[in-house]
């Protein structure tokens, strides 16, 4: 009965903790009960049914958000994973038999995280499933991400909740395990309350702007005019942001439908509007005939820049051409579009330029708004930028560079969704920035000297 109490329990409260009821307190706690499990003497293959019951509960969340959209976007993501998680906790109760307590306390977390690293250099959906995103409400777990990027706070839910489990074992039973895996913990969450309390720069207006009644209207009559009507409903709704103050505006992603030879007609009106009030603009542009996934940067006296999505949503967007160039802008600003900011060594590459601000079009799939809002303002935290992000069928929202979100509201289906918010742009270029995934390949050595423990004489101190 303990590998079905543990399914269970574990099960809910992972669901609970990573899905849409964003409980994020709950996640270390959630991974306690099948790390307890795989300290004991059940059969392997009671933990690794467990295990996988375990992973696939905590992800009922993907099912709801995708499953009108394309199933195979699911399981293309959630596979690996799966497979992935049975074999973290094998090699934790692997580590416990054949190696030292110490190594058993970080065990998992070096191996789990180092999964989910690789896994996401290779993985179609970037870093999505990672369990760091589950913190971005709580901006005080997460400031790690400036030192170390992501990863670092996957390895501390990990080994926050590794240490409880061992604490819950009469043979692995440590005090001083115990106070030096929560010690790691107590240490990142005093560093992200020096983060939090430091003085923030002077803010810029920034405005974020979605219509997507008019946009899908458009892109049915696909026609010139319907297009320039729809770039111009945003320019003047644009203007009258200006009006109170917005310097910096971006628009959803494919918010305007065009064709290379309309691109003069379709900008004019929103050139218009950077000439008369000096801001700058990100609009998101599909291009069909070839199609293109693009967003523009429009400022007074000089001539638009183009950007091409480098990261497109698997089995949706194959028609388009993916991108390679930077969205860098100069002047400590760069664009990007949606799923660009689900991979952390591409922002981080642009991040090296010295973003402080970033606008983002962007489209989500409604359910998901929450989740990847969350994760493009991870990069912000990782690599020291605000970010102003506009989607449709999703959020928009400003948020700085310890990841607040300083403004949100939600698309509605029909009219103009406008959010306006004074934001201070990010310091730029954080630890992150600058050693790159050196934690996680730190972590990979950590898992690869464990293993080797793992195949030598077993430790006396061992249980």
């Amino acid at each position: 009965m303990k590998p079905v109490f543990v399914a269970l329990s574990g099960g809910a409260l992972l669901y609970l903790a990573l899905g849409l009821n964003d409980m994020w307190f709950l996640t270390g706690f959630a991974l306690v009960p099948i790390l307890w499990l795989a300290y004991t003497n059940v059969p392997l293959w009671q933990l690794i049914a467990a295990a996988v019951s375990v992973w696939l509960m905590g992800q009922i969340y993907a099912f709801q958000c995708y499953a009108s959209v394309s199933p195979l976007l699911i399981f293309s993501g959630l596979l690996p994973l799966t497979i992935a998680f049975p074999l973290a906790l094998v090699f934790s109760r692997l580590a416990q038999r054949r190696a030292s307590a110490l190594a058993t306390l970080v065990a998992f977390p070096a191996c789990w995280t180092a999964f989910e690293y690789l896994y996401g250099l290779v993985a179609p959906n970037g870093s999505y499933g990672s369990l760091a995103y589950s913190q971005m409400s709580a901006p005080l777990l997460i400031q790690s991400a400036s030192l170390f990027g992501m990863y670092s706070i996957t390895f501390l839910i990990c080994l926050f909740a590794n240490a409880l489990a061992m604490a819950l074992h009469p043979l692995l039973r440590s005090s001083r395990l115990l106070a030096l895996g929560l010690g790691l913990c107590v240490l990142a969450v005093a560093f992200g309350f020096v983060r939090l309390s430091q003085p923030q720069p002077g803010a810029v207006t920034v405005g974020a702007f979605v219509d997507e009644s008019a946009t899908l209207t458009a892109y049915r009559s696909d026609t010139l005019d319907s297009a320039v009507e729809v770039a111009t409903a945003y320019a003047n709704a644009i203007r009258q942001a200006a009006d109170k103050g917005v310097q910096f505006a971006v628009t959803s992603e494919g918010s305007i439908e065009s064709r290379p030879e309309w691109r003069d007609a379709i900008l004019a009106p929103l050139s218009a509007v950077t000439q008369q009030t000096g801001m700058q603009i990100i609009v998101g542009v599909g291009e069909v005939k070839p199609p293109a996934d693009l967003a523009f940067s429009l400022q007074p006296n000089r001539a638009p820049g183009v950007y091409a999505k480098r990261h497109l949503v698997p089995f949706l967007e194959t028609e388009f051409t993916p991108g390679h160039t930077s969205g860098w802008l100069g002047d400590g600003r760069a664009m990007e579009i949606c799923k660009d900011m689900d991979f952390p060594r591409t922002i981080l590459a642009d991040a090296k330029y010295g973003i402080r601000l970033v606008g983002v079009p962007a489209g989500d799939f409604g359910k998901d708004a929450w989740l990847h809002a969350r994760m493009a303002i991870m990069r912000g935290v990782e690599n020291g930028f605000a970010i102003v992000r506009a989607a449709s069928e999703g959020l928009l929202t400003a948020s700085d560079a310890e990841g607040r979100v300083i403004a949100e509201n939600s698309s509605t289906a029909s009219g103009m969704t406008v959010l306006i918010a004074s934001l201070p742009p990010g310091p730029g270029s954080t630890l992150y920035t600058r050693i790159g995934d050196a934690f996680p390949w730190f972590v990979i050595l950590l898992f690869f000297g464990i293993g080797a423990l793992c195949v030598g004489p077993r430790e006396g101190g061992a249980n």
